[in-house]
């Protein structure tokens, strides 16, 4: 049977703001303007940029910060100690879920996201200071762990917040479309890393790059930092969370026993929808470029100028998709894109080891078109799952703990397993894995594209 918290069962038991047999009724937001809302995107656009750019530059430096860290390791050994240290950020997000669910969910989603961006650019600006290994021995892959689960725990309350944030500023008929455009900011600092990377790759020598140049990406975080700092700062808090925090009632419902015991199988269902998202990205967007590079010793180069051409059409797509999904529905677009990994995985992946650059080119995009699809709704269907008081909390766990077990790991378990079996395809079965999952969360899903979200009002065009 498919739910959501809007379903009226002995479980689970809504009215139409999201609370157990309410009667109150919750207070009205106020109208959001034109120009409000478009500043509303522009920041969260802007924000995760930022925020992911420099989440992500580390899996596209991975072999370069293997040599630099763990220079005494064999090279396969190295790739994984340093995926290791990338996976290591993911377990720390549910720890920032933890934190930042529920001061977003009883402060407000606006604090949360000022504090977020700080972190992450002093973290990442903080990597680019560390000596190398040879510098400070085992110091320095010390202090890399350190940083890299400050930046797990920021980024355990940002997407969550930002995906909310916008959420409850839009219109219930266009809320995928407009909260594709925060998947366009993430995507385009992945993009941005990957860019950067093949700038380094282009300008300098392999021993420049390990002596210094690989500092570059990070000590940008903290002018780029500033920038989405700024911009956040000027924003007011959502009208949804304020509506519901004038409802007494309603917000002292905000908490980790009315989650669990009115939400969890709620959560259990994002979990699923999140792990073929999340595992798709980060082996996709992330992955991909080192496997080119390690495992097909494709030049570094050519390798990351491989991948580049696909993200942009990845960030080309993803509004597009949001798009129609508000006219076909997210549940049906998902359940494609998904069924689109299960499928095409393998044959893709066939082709990237198999084939010449024009056919790995095609494969690219035909796994990143899957992924637009995924990447177009996620930021829409899963704020929309949970009620208002405690859609903050509710979305960052099952958020970054599905995301910490299955999808961070993805980089350094593709690494491990085709090291261990020699087999190159494992990548493209740990996709079809996380596409059943994911397939499986959405068909107990009930889709409400175009509907208010569990504890908030209508919110027409």
């Amino acid at each position: 049977m498919a739910i959501n918290a809007a379903q009226a069962s002995d479980e689970l038991r809504f009215d139409r703001r999201g609370e157990p047999g309410s009667t109150t009724p919750a207070a009205a937001p106020r109208k959001v303007g034109k120009d409000e809302l478009n500043r509303v995107v522009l920041a969260s656009v802007v924000g995760s940029f930022v925020e992911w750019f420099e989440f992500s530059v580390y899996g596209y430096l991975a072999s370069v910060l293997g040599k630099v860290f763990f220079p005494a390791s064999a090279p396969g050994t190295q790739l994984i100690a340093s995926l290791a240290a990338f996976a290591i950020a993911f377990f720390a997000r549910p720890f920032g879920g933890i934190i930042f669910g529920p001061i977003g969910d009883r402060l407000g989603r606006k604090q949360v996201l000022t504090v977020t961006i700080l972190m992450m650019a002093v973290a990442t600006f903080a990597i680019g200071l560390i000596p190398s290994h040879d510098s400070i021995g085992m110091a320095a892959p010390v202090l890399l762990v350190l940083l890299r689960l400050l930046q797990g725990i920021s980024a355990g309350g940002e997407g969550s917040g930002a995906a909310i944030y916008v959420a409850e500023y839009c219109s219930d008929k266009r809320r995928t479309a407009i909260t594709s455009w925060i998947e366009v900011g993430c995507i385009s600092g992945f993009a941005f890393g990957a860019t950067i990377t093949t700038v380094l790759t282009s300008f300098f020598t392999q021993d420049q790059i390990y002596a210094w140049a690989w500092r570059v990406p990070f000590l940008l975080a903290l002018p780029l930092g500033a920038i989405g700092l700024y911009i956040r700062k000027r924003l007011e808090e959502s009208p949804a969370f304020e509506a519901v925090s004038e409802n007494k009632k309603s917000h002292a419902n905000a908490g980790w026993n009315y989650l669990f015991s009115k939400c969890l199988r709620l959560v259990l269902v994002s979990c699923g929808i999140i792990i073929v998202t999340n595992v798709t990205l980060y082996t996709v967007t992330t992955y991909i470029p080192t496997y080119l590079i390690s495992t097909l010793t494709i030049d570094a180069k050519a390798g990351f100028l491989m991948s580049l051409g696909p993200q942009l059409f990845l960030i080309a797509m993803i509004p597009v998709m949001g798009a129609l999904a508000d006219r076909i529905t997210r549940k049906r677009l998902m359940l494609a894109g998904s069924l689109g990994v299960l499928v095409f995985a393998i044959p893709c992946f066939n082709m990237l080891v198999t084939g010449d650059y024009a056919v790995k080119v095609v494969a690219l995009l035909i796994l990143n078109l899957c992924l637009a699809a995924l990447l177009g709704c996620i930021y829409s269907i899963i704020p929309a799952l949970f009620p208002t008081q405690v859609r903050f909390t509710g979305m960052a766990v099952s958020y970054n703990v599905a995301v910490a077990l299955f999808a961070g790991t993805a980089p350094m378990l593709n690494a491990w397993l085709i090291q261990q079996t020699g087999n190159k395809m494992m990548p493209a079965y740990y996709l079809m894995f996380g596409a059943v999952l994911g397939i499986i969360g959405l068909i107990y899903t009930r889709d409400n594209t175009g509907q208010p979200m569990p504890g908030d009002q209508p919110r027409p065009e």
